[in-house]
């Protein structure tokens, strides 16, 4: 009878083969075989030298798996050159070649995942793990609230990090949420900008981060208007920071490029990133239903949980029809197309035009990092415009073999985030070329 090492050696050994096994050349007969053959390996030396045979195996398969993703670690980066562009855009294509030569992380990407938690599924159970932990009483992270009330009558927030002992003339970083996340979510990213000397925050959307809608009025994707105001709230809170930065993650870098977009040289944001947007809001969640229903019927949950059953009352009051429609709503696409009028549009047609980030992605002004990864089962690569990157001076992305949706653990124990450490990167690089180009100005 086999004992109980050879099986759990054996099971060890079959899960770190199959989750770091190449999976995007579609080739399953080359994974299964290379399982079947670690599994086998592993139970056989476990039964003849027990103890020893079964660590020495997981050892061996071990390194053979972080060998096997660290061959495939490499990231590409996509950028406009800056020749044959128009004054502006060549200004800013020249900024994206700087920044990638004076970074490291940029100019030769790599991407290692936790060994362990290599593939899409394993990466975001790893990641979903650190944000239940990031949200109990045992992290017990320290913000300031400052509640916003808009011109109409509803209710954003900002949640500034415990990050006092900084200077005043800090640089700064916004961070805008998911879509049915807030600051509680994102605690990792505060932290981890706190570390590098940034001050920085998180700008709650309607209906976000505890805080009921006060009007009718919300949108999946979040109102640029707010957004403005709540920048405008900080440069006057914080009148002497030295750089003031903008990270999108998710929904919110949808937003981000919508804000940036329509606010084009006004804005005071100098540098940006954008982290596994979806693109072309029209047809993205329509494609996510398609190829993973049950991520999007998970999601639809959450949208209808924090939207829906708990502004139930106030909603009503503005469209009966248009509550009913997205309390019915049976994916992601649906409800965005049934919660137009609460966003305070007429039509559909014209929620898109408005919100969707490729109707301003260009008009933004500003350097912005993009990041995606080929094994997101949210935003899936087929939504990736590259073309769009190659045309407009400005814009870098960067594309990761791996990554999952918003994951990115990266670390033998899966406590660091590649995604929080390359933006800082990004940012850092962006801001000494900003006080550069001051310098030789004056």
């Amino acid at each position: 009878m086999v004992g109980i090492i050879p099986i759990l050696s054996g099971f060890t050994s079959g899960y770190l083969s199959w989750i770091t096994s190449d999976t995007f050349n579609n080739q399953v007969w080359k994974r299964v075989t290379r399982t079947a053959l670690a599994t086998g390996a592993t139970v056989l030396c476990s039964i003849k030298w027990e103890c020893f045979g079964a660590i020495t195996s997981l050892v061996t398969v071990s390194t053979w798996s972080y060998l096997a993703i660290y061959n495939t670690s490499s990231g590409r980066v996509i950028f406009c050159p800056s020749d044959s562009q128009e004054p502006v855009r060549k200004r800013l294509a020249l900024s994206i070649e700087n920044i990638v030569v004076r970074t490291p992380g940029l100019f030769q990407p790599r991407y290692i995942p936790t060994f362990w938690a290599a593939d899409k599924w394993t990466n975001i159970a790893l990641f979903i793990t650190k944000q239940m932990f990031d949200k109990s009483f045992l992290r017990g992270n320290k913000i300031r609230r400052d509640i916003l009330v808009m011109t109409d009558g509803g209710t954003v927030s900002i949640d500034f990090a415990d990050d006092e002992h900084l200077p005043s003339s800090a640089p700064f970083v916004i961070f805008l949420h998911t879509i049915t996340g807030s600051s509680h979510e994102t605690g990792h990213y505060l932290r981890y900008a706190t570390r590098r000397g940034w001050r920085s925050c998180v700008f709650n959307r309607r209906g976000h981060g505890g805080v009921k809608l006060s009007s009718p009025n919300f949108n999946v994707m979040g109102e640029a208007r707010d957004t403005a105001a709540q920048v405008d709230f900080v440069k006057k809170k914080y009148p002497e920071l030295s750089f003031l930065a903008m990270v999108g993650i998710s929904a919110g870098s949808g937003l981000l490029i919508t804000y940036l977009g329509k606010e084009g040289n006004r804005t005071p944001v100098q540098a940006a990133c954008s982290l596994c947007p979806a693109y072309d809001v029209t047809k993205a969640f329509s494609m996510l239903a398609i190829h993973y229903s049950a991520v999007d019927r998970y999601i639809l949950g959450s949208m209808k949980r924090l939207f829906i059953k708990s502004n139930e009352e106030i909603l009503g009051t503005l469209s009966l029809s248009s509550l009913l429609d997205c309390s019915n709503a049976s994916t992601i696409h649906e409800f965005f197309c049934a919660h137009y009028p609460f966003s305070g549009c007429e039509t559909l047609e014209q929620y898109f035009r408005e919100n969707n980030p490729m109707e301003w992605v260009d008009r933004v002004v500003r350097p912005v990092l993009i990041v995606n990864s080929e094994d997101d089962m949210v935003c899936l690569p087929e939504n990736i415009r590259e073309d769009i990157i190659r045309s407009l001076g400005g814009a870098l992305l960067l594309r990761t073999r791996r990554g999952s949706h918003i994951a990115f653990n990266e670390g033998i124990f899966g406590t660091g985030c590649y995604l929080s450490r390359t933006s800082m990167d990004f940012l850092d690089s962006a801001r000494l070329l900003h006080l550069e180009e001051q310098r030789s100005q004056s």
